[in-house]
Order: structure tokens, then C-alpha cells, then sequence
């Protein structure tokens, strides 16, 4: 195998990797950058006035932000309910 066929099987690996994340994390847009090296994720989450934008290095690393964002905004949708009279 030469070096650019074996980069260009590492790429459609980490895009293949992106779409599982995406078909794993609904709502979510997740692409793989390849001259960044990473991965990024976007979504608006309730009361957020932007967009959330997450990178990271794995897919594995990226699974657990995007765990994290949605649990956060879980717990802020929990905190404004509470607060409706």
C-alpha cells in the first residue's frame, strides 16, 4: 500500500466514523476536517442563543462532548421549567 493510498483510507475512515456519530447523535451536524486533524460538531441547543460548536481529536472524545452538551442542556431545560409558574 503506498502512503497516499493508506491516507486516503485513514480519511474515509474518519468520515465514516463522523457519519456514525451523526446516525448515534440525532440533531447534531458532525464532519470530519481533515487539514485541521479533527473532528467538529454543531447544534443549537434549547437556550443557547448560538450555535454549539465542539472539536475534538477521536471520535471517541467527540462522542463524550457531545454527551456532555446534551446533558447540560438537559439540566438547563430541567432549571427554566422549574422556574414557569
Amino acid at each position: 500500500m503506498t502512503p497516499d493510498s493508506q491516507r486516503r483510507e485513514d480519511e474515509d475512515g474518519c468520515w465514516r466514523e463522523a457519519a456514525r456519530l451523526r446516525r448515534e447523535h440525532r440533531g447534531w451536524i458532525v464532519v470530519w476536517l481533515a487539514p485541521q486533524n479533527c473532528y467538529r460538531a454543531y447544534r443549537r441547543l434549547p437556550g443557547a442563543r448560538r450555535d454549539t460548536a465542539l472539536s475534538a481529536a477521536t471520535p471517541g472524545e467527540m462522542a463524550d462532548l457531545i454527551g456532555e452538551a446534551d446533558q447540560a442542556a438537559a439540566a438547563h431545560r430541567a432549571r427554566t421549567d422549574a422556574d414557569r409558574p
